[in-house]
């Protein structure tokens, strides 16, 4: 069916087509089924499990129950690295799934995928080989300046099949020597389009593997010492496992712990919990503010983080000592009056 789909157009299948990602994917996903005529509707969101990662039993519930109810699943979007929280999915097991229901595996590796230059991490990427499509921005972890974003197929003859225009006599290419008669026009939208790969080819030969390698193990290892400074701390609590160079966590002053500890009904835990959502949102905004340190927010199982990103290679553990003690800080200054709600 994908292929069918990419010879023919969406309207080779007559059945309403759905697409699956894990709940913690990109918005860009569903998005990008909206503007192919899919339909965000047509996403199905899957649970993920306690490492926020998807959860392969209920995949295979959702796609059996779609085809029982005369629908098409076409496509399934895999995460190499969450943008919330790192995290990496099953990507073997998923493969193993995309391949008995002939699905398109993409991989989300926009975040993530540089990380399989780091030994440490690479058993995680296990199966991303098996993608038909992978993602990645060079942007974001592979330290080139935005915007230089990649899409990786496993067979191009595909994309081509899908978006080359045919015979158009002003954009025919006469040059004989396959590199030169590459033409990009011929595997996606764009037709007229800058040399954005020349930022990250030059990266490359300058920088070269080993080097880029070790960079973004670093950044790996600064997120791990963050979170071993959180678990350390009575003031801070992690709010999900670090997989890659992403810390979620949240400011938790030793009174309000207390409270939660001895919370004895379900409403009072709960009003504790949107108390401490509120605060953390207002101390991100004070350290976003304050210009001297910068976290971002993730909401986890309903609850608000704060969200450390290391994809800097000048990055230092110093740096992470200070980010805590200027969120201390910042908390201290929004609510040294006490408790407001």
């Amino acid at each position: 069916a994908p292929l069918e789909v990419a010879r023919r157009g969406l309207r080779a299948i007559d059945a309403p087509m759905t697409v699956y990602a894990s709940e913690q994917v990109h918005f860009s996903v569903p998005n990008a089924a909206e503007v192919l005529g899919i339909g965000r509707e047509q996403v199905r969101l899957v649970e993920t499990d306690e490492a926020f990662r998807l959860d392969v039993r209920a995949l295979r519930e959702r796609i059996s129950a779609d085809v029982r109810s005369g629908l098409k699943p076409f496509c399934v979007v895999a995460n190499a690295g969450t943008v919330n929280t790192g995290a990496v999915d099953p990507l073997e097991e998923i493969a193993r799934v995309a391949e008995e229901y002939d699905l398109w595996l993409h991989v989300d590796g926009a975040y993530g995928a540089p990380a399989t230059l780091d030994e440490r991490k690479r058993p995680l990427f296990r199966g991303i080989e098996r993608a038909r499509s992978l993602s990645l921005d060079a942007h974001k972890w592979l330290y080139a300046p935005v915007d230089c974003g990649c899409l990786l197929f496993r067979d191009a003859e595909v994309a081509r099949r899908a978006f080359s225009p045919g015979e158009a006599d002003y954009i025919k290419v006469h040059e004989a020597e396959e590199r030169a008669s590459f033409a990009f026009w011929d595997y996606g939208m764009e037709l007229s389009r800058r040399f954005r790969a020349l930022k990250l080819w030059m990266m490359l030969r300058y920088y070269g593997r080993r080097r880029l390698s070790e960079a973004i193990a670093h950044d790996n290892s600064l997120a791990e010492y963050l979170a071993e400074r959180v678990r350390a701390s009575e003031d801070f609590q992690l709010l999900a496992p670090v997989s890659l160079s992403i810390c979620c966590f949240r400011y938790v002053p030793a009174s309000l712990r207390q409270e939660l500890e001895g919370a004895v009904s379900e409403e009072e835990r709960e009003a504790l919990e949107r108390k401490l959502d509120e605060m953390n949102a207002r101390i991100m905004h004070a350290v976003q503010h304050g210009g001297r340190a910068y976290v971002s927010n993730a909401t986890l199982r309903g609850r608000f983080s704060l969200r450390a990103c290391i994809t800097n290679f000048r990055t230092t553990r110093d740096d992470m000592d200070s980010t805590l003690a200027i969120i201390r800080d910042a908390a201290l200054s929004e609510f040294k009056q006490g408790w407001t709600g």
